[in-house]
């Protein structure tokens, strides 16, 4: 997998792979910007991600979700740091939650930084 540089280069790479659905997070459920589709947690897996950092100032951080829905649908979801906490439900969220989901391809993701002299606990 590629390491995208900016967000729309990685959404270009999407929409050419087939990801041409925007999706936006509602209570409890993803709504399909064309349509107004409802697409609730247990039809959606995110297929990969990409997180985005910005270069002076760390609100602009984002992340990329490639996601397929049940129904056959491929698209996008953009989520700024912090923006949908209070909007969306825990278990919505959860869904978009990448620490147990061995299927996701997490090759766009930031790796964690470890110090010169330092263990892989940090130590």
């Amino acid at each position: 997998m590629h390491h995208f540089e900016t967000l729309t280069e990685a959404m270009e790479s999407l929409r050419e792979r087939g990801y041409t659905h925007d999706f936006e997070p509602k209570r409890d459920y993803l709504e399909e910007s064309g349509s107004g589709l409802k697409i609730k947690s247990d039809e959606i897996t995110v297929d990969e991600f990409h997180r985005f950092e910005g270069t002076s100032d760390p609100g602009d951080e984002m992340t990329l979700y490639a996601i397929s829905t049940a129904n056959g649908m491929k698209g996008v979801f953009v989520s700024p740091q912090g923006t949908y906490s209070n909007e969306v439900t825990p278990e919505l969220m959860q869904k978009f939650s990448l620490d147990e989901r061995p299927e996701t391809n997490l090759e766009g993701s930031v790796k964690p930084i470890h110090g010169v002299g330092l263990g892989s606990n940090g130590q």
